[in-house]
């Protein structure tokens, strides 16, 4: 009997799904308005075939929803609240059908132990994806400002210009170095000058990094010249012990572009 009246409630809410999806986003577009309707759909497939035979798909659904929502950049609050407005208006739906139908009281128990596990399955794989894409998007961002944050300029043939702008972390630094080796070889360059008028802080890691990339560069046959060096960052340098004595360096990038030094 149980069964039967689980069927019918089921039955009931995908013939109205597309009501109860307006109700729930009833200010927002008719695509919001789709995603509720397929999880109306989800809850009354759980409803007529049982929990286990739908909670594969929902957590499909929340994993491509949450997925969707960073694409379009939606907000994870934002989201969690459309789901407090889904289940009061699935609980409020289906008290009614029970009270249309005189259905039994204990249906309601047989109901919760099905609607409550997928609804918390729904939000557990939407937010989990959800804080996975962000993670995600965040990295690629990072990646492209890396790239941007990395240009080798040539100026003429077989001279680039490196311009350091900014706080250079241990990230940073890595990927200056392996992007400056690989532009280093594919310009066929003969010189680099590194411009540091822009770093903010010269530190024990920074100025490690710029030594090692000054110290592979020559490994591949390329000069690097330090332009840019401010009077405190000499010094701090010197305090540092880092030896830069056998490298050429100017107090600016036109000083240095003025001098000739690749004759």
């Amino acid at each position: 009997m149980k069964n039967q009246e689980l069927f019918k409630i089921g039955t009931i809410i995908e013939e109205r799904k597309h009501e109860l999806a307006k109700q729930v986003k009833e200010e927002e577009n008719e695509e919001a308005a789709k995603v509720f309707e397929e999880l109306y759909q989800l809850f009354a497939d759980g409803l007529k075939n049982g929990k286990e035979e739908t909670v594969g798909n929902v957590t499909e659904w929340g994993k491509r929803i949450g997925s969707l929502s960073i694409e379009y950049g939606g907000k994870l609050d934002e989201a969690l609240k459309g789901t407090s407005a889904f289940r009061d208006t699935l609980w409020n739906t289906i008290e009614g059908i029970m009270k249309e139908e005189d259905f039994s009281r204990d249906s309601v128990f047989s109901v919760a132990r099905i609607i409550d596990p997928l609804l918390d399955e729904a939000i557990y794989a939407f937010s989990t994806e959800y804080v996975d894409s962000y993670k995600e998007t965040l990295d690629k961002a990072q990646e492209e400002f890396l790239k941007l944050s990395a240009p080798v300029v040539p100026i003429y043939d077989g001279v680039a210009v490196l311009p350091i702008i900014g706080s250079v972390d241990e990230n940073r630094a890595y990927y200056l170095m392996d992007t400056t080796l690989k532009e280093a070889t594919k310009r066929q360059l003969s010189y680099l000058l590194i411009d540091l008028s822009g770093v903010a802080v010269v530190d024990t890691m920074v100025a490690n990094s710029i030594y090692n990339i000054i110290h592979s560069l020559e490994l591949v046959g390329v000069k690097a010249i330090l332009a840019g060096i401010r009077p405190e960052v000499a010094h701090t340098m010197v305090s540092l012990g880092i030896n830069f004595s056998e490298i050429q360096t100017y107090n600016s990038l036109q000083q240095a572009l003025s001098t000739h030094v690749f004759e």
